[in-house]
């Protein structure tokens, strides 16, 4: 018997995907734990795991283990993707000892998704409005307004971030009896991509690459073509005399 088995691959938490070598799967005699950058980490008891099935989408292509678990804070998916076969994969967990001892009768069975419904649709015409707003009456050639154009972006990072936190705004978009747990990877996936085009964006209205005018695009151009021009001049048309 070994003393820890550990793989390197791809994952699916829940919705969203991982692929190599984004993902990390371990195994002890009393433990085994999917660890997924950006998703967190997913760690199990042997009383909290039902089965460790072979799971082929396509072969080679997509295929792993499947975790069946009751951790109810967890997204009922868990998906471990591997280069190699995933028997392999079976046989090195088996070589620890790690055996589940959750009885099948434990295992929570796919419920839906945990958001409610009116959550959803508020969060996608409230994020549709916010994108909109800074060229509600603005001429198509005007420059969008400054600070304007990062309020989407300030709203979704803090939306994931509080949804992360607040058990309050948890229990508006969650529906009964299920948990934040579940949707921790979108949160942490929406709280890192918002995060980054926020520092982006807001360093190019810092250097100004959003106040040049089609005026100035359109002279630079011209002098462009006044550079190239006088580099290559071109012949002049030859004088027909009448």
């Amino acid at each position: 018997m070994q003393a820890s088995f550990t793989k390197t691959g791809g994952a699916r938490i829940g919705w969203l995907n991982a692929s190599w070598p984004l993902a990390k799967l371990s195994a002890t005699h009393d433990n085994l734990t999917l660890t997924a950058r950006l998703f967190g980490k997913y760690r199990f008891s042997r009383e909290q795991v039902s089965a460790i099935e072979r799971y082929v989408m396509i072969p080679v292509l997509a295929w792993g283990v499947r975790v069946r678990h009751c951790v109810p804070d967890y997204p009922q998916q868990i998906i471990f993707w591997s280069l190699g076969s995933p028997d392999d994969v079976l046989s090195g967990i088996l070589a620890t000892g790690f055996v589940p001892a959750a009885t099948i009768s434990t295992t929570p069975l796919p419920r839906g998704i945990p958001v409610r419904w009116s959550a959803i649709i508020v969060t996608i015409v409230a994020w549709n409005a916010l994108f909109m707003f800074p060229f509600v009456g603005r001429e198509r050639s005007a420059s969008p307004p400054n600070g304007l154009i990062l309020v989407p972006l300030i709203a979704a990072l803090g939306l994931s971030v509080a949804a992360l936190k607040s058990s309050t705004l948890q229990r508006l978009i969650l529906k009964p009896e299920r948990s934040v747990g579940e949707i921790r990877p979108f949160l942490l996936l929406l709280a890192f991509i918002s995060g980054v085009l926020l520092v982006v964006f807001t360093i190019l209205l810092a250097t100004g690459a959003f106040h040049q005018t089609p005026n100035q695009r359109a002279g630079g151009k011209g002098r462009i073509a006044s550079l190239c021009h006088a580099a290559h001049p071109w012949p002049a048309p030859p004088q027909h005399s009448r």
